[in-house]
């Protein structure tokens, strides 16, 4: 289950994941890409919970394993935006940008977890 190689799709997910989030973040309120891009504690929080995308997709299938992912790594990113960073901004942003997120990082493992 938790492969080199699925670790490294994880890695990319959660990073890719995180620039489409920092994207929307930019459009949505305005907020200075780069640094959210660059930011190291977004992208090191973003793998930590993109590593549920392997027991998901290796215990899950078709549309139950995608919307478990979905909803995991929109919840969870959320809460720890809010709980934990003091993000101040209303629950619809918070969920609307980690829902991006959560949708990216989802296609990129899951288009990968198929290749193997």
């Amino acid at each position: 289950m938790f492969t080199v190689r699925t670790i490294v799709i994880v890695v990319i997910a959660g990073i890719i994941g995180t620039i489409a989030n920092s994207i929307v973040i930019n459009i949505m309120a305005g907020a200075p890409v780069m640094p959210l891009i660059l930011s190291f504690g977004r992208n090191a929080v973003a793998i930590i919970v993109a590593l549920l995308l392997i027991p998901i997709f290796a215990r899950g299938a078709g549309v139950t394993a995608w919307l478990t992912a979905l909803v995991a790594l929109t919840v969870i990113p959320s809460l720890l935006a809010r709980f934990v960073f003091g993000a101040d901004a209303p629950w619809s942003f918070i969920l609307t940008v980690n829902f991006v997120y959560a949708v990216v990082a989802t296609l990129i493992y899951a288009v990968s977890y198929r290749r193997a």
